[in-house]
């Protein structure tokens, strides 16, 4: 499936450069059409206005004001046909959700963002409202660079999200290395437990070898099922938290682009992120792909 639409979120705060970039340099390698989307929360508080002043005329010249940012922002794009600049009034989240689905976007792009207030902190922050309940590919930008992508580790779990994940990254850098990477962890308790029961370290070690030779397997097996050509995708195999693990990844200097999935498509994951999609996306080095 190409990518032919694609929706930016900019917040107009100091993640929004690195996200309009991104968001220009992969409409133009797939030349797709680029929407950005500014979202203006209808927080006024009108009850302290003066009442000569309209309320609608203060809403236009917001919207006006934004607009004319994200022109400076990202050097006119409306020049170009295919791109085109959206603002509305209310909740960023809502707002992205709406235009992604009448628009019918292949990708979204947004900052990582942050907990504004105790809500956010609660309910999370808009980027996180945006990736639990997205049914397209989203694309969180954090780094400045926007050059093409040309290494991706893609977390490899068994699951349909992970194999979403690779195949999106796949369509979004058709060019790029890939690394299939699965974490496997063996409990300490457990191992501890194992030498307790008088099992030596050369027979734990070796258990441990064990394990990964069958992840290994597993994943060979189902690399068809991610479409990825042997000769574009490399196993990695690593031992320890899969979270930290692959957040170490993303701040190696040759990976610029992690791709995992959200383990979603039920409610509870439209309630919570998966704790270690969570982590990454907080504390990754690189640019985060998430797909259900």
């Amino acid at each position: 499936m190409s990518i032919s639409t694609i929706v930016a979120a900019l917040a107009l705060e100091t993640d929004s450069d690195p996200v309009a970039g991104r968001a220009i340099q992969l409409a133009r390698q797939h030349e797709a059409r680029l929407i950005f989307v500014h979202a203006v929360e209808d927080a006024i508080p009108i009850h302290d206005l003066p009442v000569s002043l309209d309320v609608s005329v203060l809403h236009a010249i917001v919207k006006r004001n934004a607009a004319d940012r994200i022109r400076q922002l990202t050097g006119n794009p409306e020049s170009e046909a295919t791109v085109k600049i959206v603002i509305e009034t209310g909740k960023p989240y809502r707002i992205i959700d709406e235009i992604v689905q009448r628009e019918d976007a292949d990708l979204v792009i947004i900052g990582p963002g942050k907990a504004k207030n105790m809500r956010e902190k609660v309910f999370g922050s808009t980027a996180d409202r945006v990736v639990r309940t997205a049914r397209q590919p989203i694309l969180v930008v954090r780094s400045s660079v926007a050059s093409p992508y040309r290494h991706i580790a893609a977390a490899a779990d068994f699951s349909t999200a992970s194999r979403a994940a690779a195949k999106a990254a796949s369509r979004l850098a058709p060019d790029a290395a890939i690394e299939l990477v699965h974490a496997v962890e063996t409990p300490l308790a457990f191992e501890q437990a194992m030498l307790r029961a008088g099992t030596s370290q050369k027979e734990i070690n070796g258990y441990r070898r064990a394990r990964a030779s069958e992840a290994r397997r597993q994943i060979s097996a189902s690399l068809e099922e991610h479409d990825l050509p042997l000769v574009r995708a490399r196993l990695r195999i690593v031992h320890g938290d899969a979270a930290q693990a692959l957040v170490r990844l993303t701040r190696r200097c040759r990976t610029d682009l992690m791709a995992l999935g959200t383990h979603g498509g039920n409610a509870l994951s439209q309630m919570l992120l998966g704790s270690v999609t969570r982590h990454v996306l907080r504390a990754a080095g690189c640019d985060v792909l998430v797909s259900a």
